[in-house]
């Protein structure tokens, strides 16, 4: 197989994956927001909707918070959507959700794509370890879930690594460090949050700088204005689009930094709910490949060192550093690339020693993240708070005996063994068709009546239950295993070779 076709089939693989198991709408708030000012500049041109999304807003025009890039990138989706609705004879909402919420099945696929190729070509990796990284990534952590719904970190992982791998180049051409600098500035306006990172590649070009023989100081600058120009182009944007929300060029809606870094800091990496490594097992590994990593590539090593280490203080002072109602460490998903590449250096030095725990964790880690595309995850934090009010949520974050690892996996077990009730399921299909949303309702209510909390949380299998003929629900799912199976065979077997 030549380069392209092997990039292909890994990207195949994986989106095949991840459009199999995704839910097919939008089910997290942040994800309606977003959607919803996608609908509003398609369908109204404005930057604002009257839909009230939580109890929390009041009537009148609404406004996202969220970066204005995963909505704009939303726009030939929605429009997509739109066309299906028109061909197929589907209900134009429900279309144009599954278009939007595939964005990040694309996304993260292209992640994988990207780790693939950071790894065979900036470390100079072997196939082999390099699929072995990207299915670490793409199927062993946190990923896999996010790649199912509208959110914004998917975006903003796959455009931040691409800043990487056009940033580490060796031959340092004037058009890599303008793909940096789109790439990151895609990133910023698809999360704020990602300014944090700016300082690291500063510092990386300095590096370079430092190293050289010339150490020309005028190249030095231009080479840090070159990935400015777009950086600072979005950034003018941003503030222009918050002065048409917010009435401020520099209010984001965002509330201040106001929260209790240990308690974050523990929380991100150590609690029952929401560690990186109970989630994420594989970056154990990535942590004890670090000095190998920084012998050898040190330059690149320090550069992912301040992207994890940046993020990790900003969301510790964040007063919502668990997420919300999401699934292990959602903030810390865009660092993950970097706790899992190295792994491939301890590979290379001691595959024989390392070989049997890094495939544990690899599987362990998948197993890990199988309940989570399963079933719908608010389907347990609904269920905690049902039985412990307001301190469901502290108990599943900080109590062994009810984190979301073992929470999740028992939702799954109830969920199928409540699918046997045809009359309450028939119900529930009821209601969905109606549009009921739930809103204000007690969790009792929903968890009883709540389709998305009591079904398999695929597309194909909420078309089943909707009525569609057997080609909508049937078909896709056979061609996308069949995708799976040919690409998956043709990886294997390349790897094989070597």
């Amino acid at each position: 197989m030549t380069k392209s076709k092997i990039h292909l089939a890994l990207f195949l693989f994986f989106f095949s994956v991840y459009v199999l198991t995704g839910q097919g709408s939008i089910q997290s708030a942040d994800g309606k927001i977003m959607f919803l000012l996608t609908q509003a500049m398609v369908e109204n041109h404005s930057v604002s909707f009257s839909e009230i999304v939580s109890l929390s807003d009041t009537p009148g025009p609404q406004y996202s918070k969220y970066g204005l890039g995963m909505s704009v990138l939303a726009i030939p989706f929605y429009l997509f959507g739109k066309l299906l609705s028109f061909l197929l004879g589907i209900e134009a909402s429900l279309a144009t959700q599954f278009t939007v919420s595939m964005i990040n099945a694309m996304l993260t696929a292209l992640s994988c794509l990207m780790v693939f190729r950071i790894a065979t070509e900036r470390f100079e990796f072997t196939l082999r370890i390099g699929l072995f990284l990207a299915l670490g990534f793409g199927l062993s952590t946190i990923a896999w879930y996010y790649s199912e719904d509208f959110m914004s970190e998917p975006a903003t992982t796959f455009f931040l690594l691409s800043a990487v791998y056009w940033v580490t180049g060796k031959d340092r051409a004037t058009r890599d460090l303008l793909w940096a600098g789109t790439f990151l500035a895609l990133a910023v306006s698809c999360r704020l949050a990602a300014l944090v990172v700016i300082p690291g590649f500063i510092f990386y070009q300095w590096m370079v700088w430092a190293e050289s023989a010339e150490k020309d100081i005028k190249q030095l600058v231009v080479d840090l204005l070159r990935p400015a120009i777009p950086v600072v182009a979005v950034l003018m944007l941003i503030m222009i689009y918050n002065y048409l929300r917010f009435g401020g060029p520099l209010e984001t809606g965002y509330e201040k930094i106001s929260g209790r870094f240990l308690l974050g800091f523990f929380g991100i990496l150590f609690s029952p709910g929401k560690s990186l490594f109970l989630f994420n097992p594989l970056t154990l590994f990535g942590c004890l490949a670090s000095m190998f990593f920084l012998r050898e590539q040190r330059k690149t090593a320090l550069l992912f060192g301040w992207l994890i280490v940046s993020h990790l203080v900003l969301f510790s002072f964040w007063h919502s550093w668990q997420g919300g109602m999401s699934w292990g460490p959602r903030l810390m998903l865009v660092v993950l690339p970097y706790l899992i590449l190295p792994i491939g250096f301890l590979l290379r030095e001691h595959k024989q020693a390392v070989k049997i725990p890094v495939l544990l964790a690899l599987v362990v880690g998948i197993l890990i993240q199988l309940p989570s595309v399963t079933v719908n995850v608010a389907r347990y934090y609904y269920e905690m708070s049902r039985d412990f009010g307001s301190l469901g949520h502290d108990q599943i974050l900080f109590s062994p005996e009810y984190s979301q690892l073992l929470g999740q996996s028992k939702q799954v077990a109830v969920v199928f063994e409540n699918l046997d009730d045809e009359l309450q399921m028939a119900q529930m299909v009821s209601l969905a068709k109606k549009g009921e949303r739930f809103l204000g309702a007690d969790v009792s209510v929903v968890l009883e009546n709540g389709l998305a909390v009591n079904a398999p949380n695929f597309w194909w299998y909420y078309m089943y239950l909707f009525g569609y003929p057997f080609y909508f629900w049937l078909l896709p799912p056979v061609a996308l295993v069949g995708v799976i199976m040919v690409s998956g065979y043709k990886l294997y077997r390349r790897a094989g070779d070597l």
